[in-house]
């Protein structure tokens, strides 16, 4: 499905609470085969529960050899259409997640890194580390949502973020956030507890197919359109 061309797929994603907070609407424009790779560019919009446009981006997947590869920056906007965020986004590290053919219960999958900058308009720029580790194929369950069935490998990750800053005041901001992480370093469990940078999540791959659904710990993202 995400490699057919006009295909268009939507997720959903829900709170704790099961209310609805985003919608993810992703069109494939163009599928290409070249040198055995098959290529397919997607255009990923994002909504607000209001059902207000707040981002749109180009992403792209693959397939080579029968391993399946999704680009880590899937609901990484490029450019935000909200009117109180001027900023511009910018791929430095394109990265893919792959899902192999044959992957079996307890495979490790490979680790996958993406880079995007941000452009913020008022003289200073962040650039933001994206790290996928321990992606480990956990199990199989049957999923259903709204769009169907699917039997799937259940996969387990972790994702941890960090942002540097340049330009005017990032010298500072830099600096706080290096102390920040020294002081927590020393004092251990007694230092004050700040968010984590780093968290688990879940996604069940149907393969031959792609994504159904992803799980993290304040939401749930679901496959709940297909046309």
């Amino acid at each position: 499905m995400y490699m057919q061309k006009n295909k268009t797929i939507e997720m959903t994603a829900f709170d704790n609470k099961k209310e609805m907070t985003f919608k993810s609407v992703t069109k494939v424009s163009d599928v290409t085969t070249e040198n055995g790779t098959t290529t397919a560019n997607v255009v990923a919009e994002g909504y607000d529960k209001n059902g207000k446009l707040i981002s749109s981006t180009n992403i792209v997947y693959k397939c080579n050899g029968g391993v399946m590869m999704m680009d880590m920056n899937f609901n990484s906007p490029q450019q935000s259409s909200q009117q109180n965020t001027k900023m511009t986004f910018k791929v430095l590290n394109k990265s893919f997640m792959e899902y192999p053919n044959g992957m079996q219960v307890g495979d490790h999958l490979k680790d996958a890194t993406s880079q995007i900058e941000m452009d913020m308009n008022n003289g200073m720029t962040g650039v933001t580390t994206t790290q996928i580790t321990d992606r480990i194929v956990a199990g199989k369950e049957n999923v259903t949502t709204t769009a169907g069935s699917w039997d799937c490998f259940k996969i387990t990750y972790k994702t941890t973020s960090s942002t540097t800053f340049k330009g005017a005041n990032a010298d500072t901001i830099n600096s706080a956030m290096s102390a920040m992480d020294k002081i927590r370093a020393k004092l251990g469990k007694f230092a004050p507890k700040m968010p984590s940078n780093t968290s688990e999540s879940t996604v069940w791959y149907a393969p031959g197919f792609g994504m159904v659904k992803v799980q993290g710990k304040t939401f749930v993202m679901e496959l709940t359109g297909l046309r």
